[in-house]
């Protein structure tokens, strides 16, 4: 396999893991964080020395770059950029790669939940949407947590990799090129298909929300082993159920990566270690923490407002988006990831799918 030279943008749990595997796979990668979090990026900024304990590979690499300089990051030869941040992140990354983006690259955010329709809207502004391909899976290729400053652990692969493409008209090319880092790859019919195929909405904002007490009360927790009884398991399955009606409504056939009926089944994109690697894995501890405030306004919110639009009603998602705003005294439909908000409100499903597919 050819070396290739890759940027990561976003230096989180996700992001270190994969600078890491990349590296031990062969490939050149420069990893970017933003400034702001220059402080607990430091011991990776100062060395570029990453430990990575892992299923597949591990070792300690030195990375190519450590930068809190995007242009650095995305220099000329870059031939694939890989955004790695949560879905509130994408604005931000979109707008700072943008001028230093350039025609042939492949974009790719790992994963997206519609986040690559927010960088198509921010690449139309510099004349570059139609250059430069998209592409967004439906989970991260890892379970993983960064431990102290350059050591992270990989708990687990994803067995499949959802990816849709846009414009998808190009998915053939896109997913070849992936498959050289993702073998487990998988097209999706497009980016829409493989946004309504993220089921962390489903897992992490019902499993949080019902266990309030316990988070705030305790010292420590674990959602895999504590969180995940029976009952708030039938919650996420009539979230998951509310998911896939509206992944079938607008069209789009299985595999529709259910939650299963059985809790000690497998969960969805993952192998046979996927609950032993769950358990191993804290938090969320508290309310504040990522499950909620990127998987509700920018899951949930997001699957309410395309049930809206394709006719299909999603109580359990809208009883959970309204919940989670008491709690945390937030409008999460105001700021999160609705049609409306995206700029598609007015478009009808077949304009909709039209330029997903061809991007025009």
């Amino acid at each position: 396999m050819a070396s290739r030279r890759i940027a990561i943008l976003g230096a989180g749990n996700g992001g270190v893991a994969m600078a890491a595997d990349l590296t031990l796979a062969g490939h050149r990668v420069s990893l970017y964080q933003l400034p702001q979090f220059e402080e607990q990026f430091r011991p990776i900024l100062s060395t570029r020395r990453i430990t990575l304990q892992g299923v597949e590979r591990s070792g300690t690499v030195e990375i190519y770059r450590a930068t809190t300089e995007v242009a650095a990051a995305l220099e000329e030869d870059v031939e694939v950029v890989f955004v790695v941040t949560p879905a509130f992140g994408h604005e931000t990354m979109a707008r700072l790669a943008a001028p230093y983006l350039r025609p042939g690259q492949l974009v790719a955010l790992l994963p997206g939940g519609f986040g690559s329709y927010v960088f198509f809207r921010v690449l139309k502004e510099y004349g570059l949407a139609e250059k430069i391909t998209l592409a967004e899976s439906a989970t991260l290729p890892y379970g993983a947590r960064i431990r102290n400053g350059g050591q992270v652990i990989i708990h687990i692969r994803s067995a499949e990799l959802p990816v849709g493409v846009l414009p998808a008209i190009r998915t053939g090319e896109a997913l070849a090129l992936l498959r050289e880092f993702y073998p487990e790859a998988v097209p999706g019919q497009d980016a829409l298909d493989t946004a309504l195929n993220n089921t962390n909405p489903c897992v992490h904002p019902p499993s949080t929300l019902l266990n309030t007490g316990r988070i705030e009360y305790a010292d420590d927790f674990y959602l895999y082993v504590e969180g995940m009884t029976p009952s708030v398991w039938r919650v996420m399955r009539a979230v998951d159920g509310e998911r896939v009606r509206v992944r079938q409504a607008l069209g789009y056939g299985p595999p529709h990566y259910e939650i299963p009926q059985d809790r000690d089944a497998l969960l969805p994109y993952y192998g046979p270690e996927a609950l032993a690697a769950g358990q191993k894995m804290r938090g969320p501890l508290s309310l504040t923490d990522r499950y909620i405030t990127e998987d509700v306004p920018y899951g949930l919110v997001f699957y309410e407002s395309v049930g809206q639009k394709a006719g299909v009603a999603t109580p359990a998602c809208s009883a959970l988006i309204d919940l989670a705003g008491i709690i945390n005294g937030a409008d999460y439909r105001k700021e999160g990831r609705s049609l409306a908000n995206l700029g598609l409100g007015e478009m009808d499903l077949k304009e909709l799918q039209a330029l997903l597919r061809t991007g025009l």
